[in-house]
């Protein structure tokens, strides 16, 4: 089933290389799938892997992929966002809502193989250490060896993406920056960058 998306042409960002940093910087992703029966929707994360392709993994339980097969989603990765009161600006302004989100239509794999799927997990700690001795899988460990059967791997080959940036660019200058510098305020110091290379993005 095909997506449409909406937003005003303002607020979107097609430069590949920053929608990319944003995925890393921000890999939740919520995917929905359309089944006969109406939609369904997951929280996975998402990595990026060879090819800019996407790897995860799921529960063999999640009725999104329990027919085994491949399927079309449409998939959102959210960024910072905040409430923008009317005293965050230089001149008189009402008040919005400023947010940072990519949206995606992919195709989706689903991995059975359980080889696979211990290289998917093995290379999700990877991503997500924090040091050397952070948790890697063991397939040796019991833990690991009762649990493997029940994960299934997912390779997202992306077929449309897009940022959607809503950092009030439809205001003047002044005002753009002052908007901008509350979101900051308002989120994590380690994305400030981030967060300004969407401007100029």
């Amino acid at each position: 089933m095909k997506t449409f998306p909406f937003h005003y042409h303002e607020f979107i960002c097609k430069n590949v290389e920053l929608l990319w940093r944003f995925i890393d910087a921000y890999p939740l992703a919520l995917i929905t799938r359309y089944m006969s029966n109406g939609f369904i929707t997951s929280h996975i994360p998402l990595f990026q892997g060879v090819d800019k392709m996407l790897f995860g993994h799921t529960d063999r339980r999640n009725p999104m992929v329990n027919d085994l097969v491949s399927f079309e989603a449409h998939i959102v990765f959210m960024g910072p966002s905040s409430y923008i009161p009317p005293e965050a600006y230089k001149n008189r302004q009402l008040p919005t809502w400023n947010y940072t989100a990519v949206h995606m239509d992919a195709s989706i794999d689903i991995i059975v193989e359980s080889s696979m799927n211990l290289n998917i997990l093995l290379e999700t700690s990877e991503r997500l250490a924090t040091s050397k001795d952070s948790f890697r899988p063991d397939k040796e460990d019991p833990r690991v060896v009762k649990n493997l059967p029940g994960i299934l791997g997912l390779k997202v080959v992306p077929k449309y993406i897009e940022g959607r940036f809503k950092l009030s660019q439809d205001k003047p200058f002044v005002d753009h920056e002052s908007a901008m510098q509350w979101l900051l305020d308002n989120n994590p110091s380690e994305f400030d960058s981030l967060i300004k290379s969407l401007i100029n993005g």
